[in-house]
């Protein structure tokens, strides 16, 4: 069984609602929206601040964190920038915006893989090579905040300022990594909004989230950040298996899974590959074996819990799904908790 690990930092990012036509409206009738656009990657939220070993020495610490505020696996064998000194030139100068430390949240993106390969990839305890990572930033937050728990009361039109600023000397200290500053519009009217939905579509990107330029950045789900994308995938929990028919070329094996869908809706999400069912199949089987005669047969699903990204073609008015499907695993430091 996967091992649980452990939060280390309680970071809580601002996290955005689902798009809310009449909220998105009635920010645009005040002022405008900012418009960045959303990458498919994974959150990201890099910690760095300073530790004292005694009153002489002291070093700068990394944490590359999910929105969870747990280790990914593959950076925690990195420990990529952990202890550099060049932090210390980074912070000793008057170029740094928060000289305690801050958080970055950001996209992390490896080379082009998609989303549910780069989420793959960082479950394995198998460092990175840096030159492989884009870290598409957001925001940015004093360590002293982060910690705080509390609301962060600078609104989002600053923040981007802040971001542009340290995201420039980031790159010029650190440049074995690729830093960027999220692409993002600012705009005026629904009908400029729709426009940059269409073209970051075509694009084959994943949508945008829009931010209330007076809003602050607030901690957990809350709104004044909506998320805008396409209607075509939900996330949910495994709450049972799909097997093969009986008489058919699939018979005893796990062709998908029952989810659970985060609006409430239990489907069958199937159409998976050969090697997978083979793979889930096995899994099942190593994990109710027993070791002896004497322990009862056991029929327990070892993917019970486990977050999942289910993709369709569309959604009934009744709330259900067309042609659900299995995409992916959403689990990072732990199978249950979606990152």
């Amino acid at each position: 069984m996967s091992k649980v690990q452990s939060v280390i930092i309680e970071t809580s990012p601002h996290r955005p609602v689902n798009f809310n036509e009449k909220a998105v409206s009635k920010v645009l009738e005040e002022s405008y929206l900012i418009a960045d656009v959303k990458e498919d990657g994974v959150r990201l939220n890099l910690c760095v601040e300073q530790h004292h070993v005694d009153s002489t020495e002291e070093f700068w610490t990394t944490e590359w964190l999910s929105r969870e505020g747990k280790r990914f696996p593959a950076m925690g064998a990195l420990g990529a920038l952990d202890g550099d000194r060049r932090w210390e030139d980074f912070f000793e100068t008057d170029e740094a915006l928060f000289p305690e430390g801050f958080m970055l949240d950001a996209e992390l993106r490896i080379d082009d893989l998609p989303c549910k390969d780069i989420a793959g990839t960082l479950r394995r305890h198998q460092a990175i090579d840096l030159s492989r990572l884009k870290v598409i930033v957001f925001g940015i937050l004093p360590m002293s905040v982060v910690r705080s728990g509390q609301d962060y009361d600078v609104t989002h039109s600053v923040m981007k300022y802040h971001v542009e600023y340290q995201v420039k000397l980031l790159q010029e200290r650190f440049p074995e990594i690729a830093w960027s500053v999220v692409e993002s519009l600012d705009c005026f009217s629904m009908v400029e909004v729709d426009t940059l939905y269409e073209s970051v579509r075509e694009r084959k990107l994943e949508g945008l989230v829009l931010k209330d330029p007076i809003g602050i950045y607030k901690r957990s789900k809350q709104s004044g950040m909506w998320k805008m994308t396409p209607d075509d995938n939900e996330d949910g929990k495994v709450v049972g298996l799909v097997w093969g028919t009986p008489g058919l070329a699939n018979e005893g094996k796990v062709i998908g899974f029952e989810v659970l869908l985060e609006s409430g809706h239990v489907v069958n999400a199937c159409k998976i590959s050969k090697a997978l069912m083979e793979e889930f199949t096995a899994k099942y089987h190593a994990y109710n074996e027993v070791s002896c005669t004497c322990c009862p047969p056991t029929e327990e699903n070892p993917y019970e819990g486990h977050t999942v990204k289910v993709t369709f073609m569309e959604r009934y008015p009744d709330g259900s799904l067309r042609h659900p499907s299995f995409d992916s695993f959403r689990g990072i430091s732990a199978p249950t908790i979606k990152e």
